[in-house]
């Protein structure tokens, strides 16, 4: 007979909080193997960030180094229109290892509610049921009722939902670098980086920037995450900027500081999201003053930033001419620029003339009109 622990839940994302109850749960208990069972649908959920594919490869990276731990696909598999309960896999599982001794686990605050589970009785005499604590939950009378073995760890406070809402530390690195890059719950971890006025432009342009890119058959993925993390530095702490320009970008001081934001938020994006992708970075870094070498990426970016609909003017026929043809429409987006300014009666900087001779034949525009 073998010990075989079954941990359950929706791993939407796995965090670290998860895998220490995995690595306890093996030592505490002398499991053989423990099987991580992701849900197609939670009862007690209604729905996921990430698709069921995502969930999987986030668990595949968080765990891979873990021989002794299993992925099983039983509940995940299921029909997601269906709810999914612990009996059924359960029994399922005593079907596949009948002589062998299940544990299941979960946390004190399902353990608080488990006389309310279907079949709650049946199932602890199927699995011997273990119990981890949580903050804020108290030892309960299921614990006795149901003779649960009780771990001695306390799981730190890493909702998967504070997670997507921005608190990255308790995530894995590689699965961290696997969300951003795949542009999974960008929307809610970017919210509270930035005031709301520069939030609706980010996901506005974020979603124009993937329409203008996948219309030009370009990579939309890529240009989603560029979208999105364009301006996560826009509103940094002036001080803060500072040293983060000296430090690493000090050929670019002199550049007024209203468009230090795209060297900072491709700094960000490369140290705190650790985007590794060279076109996203690059596309990010040059979604403001634009330069001598854009790529197609890049001109989808920056398009996006200055036609974004969020903005107080009508430019669904540029939006219309970029998606036609996105190198046309980087052209028209120049000579907007340039009308713009001169209109305003705003300096120009000395580059953008070498950027507009590049790619808009703009010789016409004499610098005396800087």
């Amino acid at each position: 007979m073998i010990k075989i622990g079954v941990f359950g839940g929706s791993f939407d994302p796995i965090h670290r909080s998860h895998v220490r109850v995995i690595e306890e749960s093996i030592r505490q208990l002398k499991l053989d193997k423990i099987l991580v069972m992701p849900t197609a649908n939670n009862p007690w959920k209604d729905s996921t960030g990430a698709t069921k594919q995502q969930r999987l490869a986030m668990l595949e990276i968080a765990l891979k180094r873990y021989k002794n731990v299993e992925i099983c696909r039983y509940e995940i598999d299921q029909d997601s229109s269906k709810k999914n309960y612990t009996i059924d896999t359960i029994r399922y599982l005593k079907k596949i290892y009948p002589n062998d001794q299940l544990y299941f686990m979960m946390g004190m605050d399902q353990a608080s509610l488990y006389h309310k589970w279907i079949a709650a009785k049946e199932l602890s005499q199927l699995a011997q049921l273990v119990v981890f604590d949580r903050i804020g939950y108290q030892i309960n009378d299921n614990l006795d009722k149901y003779n649960f073995i009780h771990l001695d760890l306390v799981a730190s406070d890493d909702a998967s939902n504070n997670i997507r809402n921005g608190a990255l530390h308790a995530l894995n690195p590689e699965v961290l670098k696997y969300i951003v890059n795949n542009g999974i719950y960008l929307e809610t971890i970017v919210k509270n980086k930035m005031s709301l006025k520069r939030y609706r432009h980010t996901v506005s342009m974020a979603h124009l920037a993937k329409e203008i890119a996948l219309a030009n058959n370009l990579d939309g993925r890529k240009a989603y995450v560029a979208g999105m993390l364009h301006d996560i530095a826009k509103e940094m702490p002036h001080d803060e900027a500072v040293v983060i320009m000296q430090k690493n970008y000090p050929d670019y001081l002199n550049k007024p500081e209203a468009v230090w934001h795209q060297w900072l938020s491709e700094y960000v994006a490369k140290n705190e999201y650790l985007v590794d992708d060279p076109e996203i970075l690059q596309a990010i870094r040059h979604h403001t003053t634009a330069s001598l070498y854009m790529s197609k990426l890049d001109m989808c970016i920056y398009e996006a930033d200055k036609y974004d609909p969020s903005r107080d003017y009508d430019s669904s026929k540029k939006i219309a001419l970029c998606k036609k043809d996105v190198v046309a429409g980087f052209k028209g987006c120049l000579q907007d620029f340039y009308d713009f300014s001169h209109e305003k009666g705003r300096k120009i900087d000395e580059c953008f003339f070498e950027i507009y001779n590049k790619y808009a034949k703009g010789d016409k525009i004499g610098r005396a009109h800087v």
